[in-house]
């Protein structure tokens, strides 16, 4: 957050100009989808005999509301879906000849977000994000709880009121976890999204 409000205020002069074809401030609708991301399980070292665990990527979409506060500033919100897939290592000794296994977790999360564009085409964004639990058996603690998101990316703005954007960014997930003990694994993910919104 501090980050979005340094290129904030740097960047305003020309955030003022707006992007490509937007006016007044305005509220848009969309769509979003994340189609191939990479994913990390991070758990705390004082956990000794746990097994370990490797991110093998994940998928998401999700809907997507934004409302404009200025010609170049809008705070975003919306729901989306994940599914990650996470490898588990057992740990145990070699003698135990045990592979690996493939498990899936899935969440909903809520994102409330300040999106800053700058320089006609681009933008940088970070926020705060709600996640659920979305999984029956996921094979890590559960990620319901408080997060946090930054991105940056592109956009273009149709005079239609169709726009589009590509969005890299970063998550980290149940970073204030509501349920749960100090040693609480955290998933962490990054991708590219992909998105198309419609002016209302």
């Amino acid at each position: 957050m501090v980050l979005l409000l340094v290129v904030g205020l740097v960047c305003g002069n020309q955030a003022v100009a707006g992007t490509n074809g937007k006016k007044d401030p305005g509220s848009r609708i969309g769509i979003t989808f994340t189609g191939v991301g990479e994913n990390e399980v991070f758990t705390s070292p004082d956990l000794v005999g746990a097994p370990g665990y490797n991110g093998k990527g994940f998928w998401a979409a999700g809907l997507l509301y934004s409302q404009g506060i200025n010609h170049w500033l809008d705070w975003e919100t919306g729901v989306e879906v994940s599914r990650h897939r996470i490898e588990v290592v057992p740990n145990l000794p070699p003698q135990y000849d045990v592979g690996t296994r493939m498990e899936k977790a899935a969440l909903i999360t809520l994102p409330l977000t300040l999106k800053a564009g700058f320089l006609k085409y681009f933008f940088v964004s970070g926020g705060i994000i709600l996640d659920l639990e979305a999984s029956h058996s996921s094979p890590i603690d559960s990620q319901t709880g408080f997060g946090a998101g930054l991105g940056a990316g592109v956009q273009y703005h149709f005079r239609s009121g169709l726009s589009l954007f590509v969005n890299p960014y970063v998550r980290g997930h149940a970073l204030l976890p509501l349920m749960g003990d100090r040693n609480h694994q955290k998933l962490w993910d990054n991708g590219v999204r992909l998105g198309m919104t419609l002016e209302l």
